[in-house]
């Protein structure tokens, strides 16, 4: 099968070039072998300056069949060499014809990136001219390619690079909104039940007819309602900070975390008679934090500890001095936390149930918030909160500080002043 040469598909060519205008090219893309030898060429789009060079001549599709079909003055090796090694070659092409005719053309072939153009002169272009011209023509061309290469590659980066900003606002937009649906339900649900407890205690108190036990007891259920809602405000609060206001304020100190533990350990043993609190100190206790936010954390890590852990085995916290940094852990035996959820486990909201059916995200009463905030806590004294759960091990939180946190604060932003 033959290809005409021509500047449209099934035109064919006339000899019209005009002086100091474009020569006409044919462009060729190598056929490579498994091993990157070259076994053909094959005639690709001819140049869109093309102008015609002879009435009705045809050359072959593939180079390799050039000769066999009366093309001669180019062996398939020298369009080899020609893509190899880089050096262009001049020739004169013949194509043989019915009846002893002949077309010649004069040629040069230049390499192109990967392919072989052929440029067709005129019978009286000088070789060294006309090797010239081609070396210059097809210098243009690379450069144009190139240009037309980086350009697009260039809108393509930027195309990536909106488009990776859009799915990262969006993303970001989609949390937010359902952070927010979140929040409304999960405050709406919790508050609402120790504020209904309030109300019908104090209508019974009302009433005047109990008797002073039921009234004692009324009175004792409106404290500890309003005891927890006081507790949630505060977590709602520190939540706001922690997400809007540059993070949770601290006010930081001399602290001995030792005395801090057993004064947590104390408070929860009275809280829970019938449970078993063992403390270890080892090493040296005392370093600069927030007194009331370290008892914080130690209170909310050392509860979900007694709520979730097994009822009749101890809740151990430890605090270690090593190398620099203060260490607390606090274990507890029991159903471990699921794997999937550990990931998850220090975020907002998140209701995380153990093999026994337990949370290990919301106690009674609380929003869901306690690890959340002992996370943002732990981060603004410079420190890090991780968690191993296993049905052999148990449950261990472990909190890793520096001993003075005044060499981890960072600026809050701007508008925002942090109280240290």
């Amino acid at each position: 099968m033959g290809v005409c040469l021509s500047s449209q598909w099934g035109s064919a060519w006339t000899w019209t070039t005009h002086a100091g205008g474009p020569a006409p090219c044919l462009r060729f893309e190598p056929v490579r072998g498994t091993a990157g030898e070259v076994l053909d060429f094959h005639q690709a789009t001819p140049g869109a300056s093309a102008e015609p060079v002879g009435h009705g001549w045809v050359l072959p599709a593939c180079v390799s069949r050039w000769e066999q079909e009366g093309v001669r003055g180019l062996r398939l090796e020298d369009c080899a060499r020609v893509v190899d090694t880089g050096e262009p070659v001049s020739v004169v092409l013949r194509i043989a014809r019915e009846g002893n005719m002949e077309a010649r053309f004069r040629a040069v072939g230049t390499k192109a990136l990967d392919a072989f153009v052929l440029w067709l002169l005129p019978d009286d272009a000088d070789d060294a001219q006309a090797l010239r011209e081609a070396l210059e023509r097809e210098r243009e061309a690379r450069h144009r390619a190139e240009g037309a290469l980086e350009h697009a590659t260039a809108r393509l980066a930027r195309e990536a690079l909106d488009g990776t900003a859009r799915h990262l606002a969006l993303q970001r937009l989609t949390e937010e909104a359902e952070f927010r649906e979140r929040f409304i339900g999960i405050l709406g649900h919790d508050l609402r039940n120790p504020l209904n407890a309030i109300a019908l205690s104090a209508r019974a108190m009302a009433q005047r007819t109990l008797p002073a036990v039921q009234q004692q007891q009324c009175a004792q259920r409106i404290e500890a309602s309003a005891a927890r809602m006081g507790a949630m405000i505060s977590d709602i609060l520190d939540l706001t900070r922690a997400r809007l206001a540059g993070g949770i304020p601290l006010h930081l100190g001399t602290v001995s975390l030792a005395i801090v533990c057993r004064m947590v350990v104390e408070e929860l043993s009275a809280a829970h008679p019938g449970r078993h609190i063992t403390l270890d100190v080892e090493g040296a206790s005392e370093g600069f934090w927030d007194a009331d936010r370290m008892a914080q954390v130690l209170s909310n890590l050392v509860g979900n500890a007694l709520e979730h852990g097994a009822e009749d085995a101890p809740v151990r916290l430890k605090c270690i001095a090593v190398d620099g940094e203060q260490v607390l852990e606090v274990h507890n035996t029991g159903a471990p936390i699921p794997s999937q959820h550990l990931e998850t486990l220090f975020d907002p909201f998140r209701q995380v149930g153990t093999g026994a059916g337990k949370g290990h995200r919301r106690g009674a009463g609380g929003l869901g918030l306690g690890l959340f905030i002992v996370k943002q806590i732990v981060q603004a004294h410079g420190g890090a909160v991780c968690v191993t759960s296993s049905a052999a091990a148990g449950t261990t939180f472990t909190v890793k500080m520096p001993r003075d946190a005044r060499q981890s604060q960072v600026p809050a932003p701007s508008g925002v002043r942090r109280r240290v």
